[in-house]
């Protein structure tokens, strides 16, 4: 386990006092208090600053240092993210990996040229980086053939953990997290189809041992390749999966560590599914419900076909369809924002070194196209990922 140097905590004094000195000049100096700040009001004043300023202002002193590294400011901290959410670049070059970010517009309603700024936090050149997922500003990287650990990093921080290696030859992880508990889970699935019931293992990052327990699901099932994509939502982790020959969307309570499954209609499948690639099923997050899209079968590349999980016992999903101004053909489904607009991206630059991301407004049927900057120092072999929704995390592991 890889760790930066954590400083240890104490108590914080209930008020801080500002001093002045009393500018006048006076045959007796006298020195002027104001009232004392509590610290409550210094940690919500704090919380609110960018992660830039409040990362430099732990440096400050020792006292600023105690206010800005407990886990309760780096929740408060975490909580006004989610109100400043942020689009976040995957970027991988000549085997190099660095992470990007920009200010996410809130429904945007014109075309604009926008910056991404570089998080220069150094991670080793052994990273995998095959596929990257993010949860509440943390981000999981694995490689597909490479014989490399899965690694969990906070781009912020530059604080990392390689996962401690498991039994089973091949396997996939997946990250969770538990709000109600504030907790970060890894899944790492067992793929032997022999075992019934089926174990697999679980890993809490917040325990400080970092160690896999073995837990077991009542159904076995086959595990569909990452390429779907997944998500948390609220608690839930859900990816694509098969059980006794039929797609399934797998879901798994990352707080009471039980797995579920949820049908999908045959409708959502296209007639090239039954011998497509299980990544075929891309999930994301429809307004604080399962929203899936389906990738591959599809001819017409203006109509846009998504799928929302209404009830997760009835298994019953509602279907939504839109007609796009642009094709998607060359353009990757990125997913939706929490203000309800479908992103896409570009495959690669344009003719002006711009990554081009494409917003598409549902309820406005209003069309975005926003081009970013701050790639210009990559010239071959680059490929971007685009992440929409992403919130910075102070924490530390």
């Amino acid at each position: 386990m890889e760790k930066l140097e954590q400083k240890s905590e104490q108590p914080l004094p209930e008020n801080l006092s500002i001093t002045s000195r009393n500018e006048t000049q006076s045959p007796k100096p006298v020195r002027e208090y104001s009232d004392p700040i509590p610290v409550d009001i210094l940690i919500d004043i704090f919380s609110r600053l960018s992660r830039k300023t409040t990362m430099r202002f732990r440096c400050v002193s020792k006292l600023w240092g105690y206010i800005l590294r407990p886990p309760d400011f780096t929740e408060l901290f975490l909580t006004n993210s989610y109100t400043r959410p942020r689009i976040f670049f995957t970027v991988v070059s000549n085997h190099k990996l660095f992470f990007y970010s920009s200010p996410q517009p809130q429904n945007p309603d014109h075309n604009s040229t926008l910056v991404a700024t570089r998080y220069h936090t150094s991670f080793p050149e052994y990273f995998p980086f095959d596929n990257c997922s993010t949860v509440c500003g943390l981000t999981l990287l694995q490689g597909d053939y490479e014989k490399k650990s899965p690694v969990i990093c906070n781009p912020i921080t530059g604080d990392f953990i390689t996962l401690p290696e498991v039994k089973a030859k091949a396997k996939s992880s997946y990250l969770g997290y538990d709000p109600t508990r504030k907790q970060f889970k890894v899944l790492c699935l067992n793929p032997s189809l022999y075992e019934t019931p089926k174990i697999h293992q679980v890993l809490t990052l917040e325990s400080g041992k970092h160690l896999w327990r073995e837990i077991e699901c009542g159904f076995r099932f086959t595990e569909s390749g990452r390429t779907g994509g997944e998500v948390c939502i609220d608690g839930i982790l859900y990816f694509g999966a098969k059980l006794e020959q039929r797609w399934v969307i797998v879901c798994f309570d990352v707080r009471y560590e039980k797995f579920g499954f949820i049908n999908i209609d045959k409708d959502m499948l296209s007639e090239h599914d039954t011998y497509c690639r299980s990544g075929f099923l891309a999930l994301f997050n429809y307004k604080g419900k399962l929203g899936m899209r389906n990738t591959s079968g599809f001819r017409d590349t203006y109509h846009f076909v998504l799928w929302v999980l209404e009830d997760a016992g009835s298994h019953k999903w509602s279907k939504h369809t839109y007609v796009l101004p642009i094709s998607t053909i060359e353009k990757w489904f990125v997913g939706m924002t929490g203000s309800g607009e479908v992103v896409l991206s570009s495959y690669r630059y344009n003719l002006q070194n711009l990554f081009r991301v494409y917003f598409y407004n549902l309820e406005r049927k209003s069309f975005t196209t926003l081009d970013f900057q701050g790639f210009e120092e990559f010239k071959y072999h680059i490929t971007i990922n685009t992440f929409v929704d992403y919130v910075e995390n102070l924490k530390f592991m």
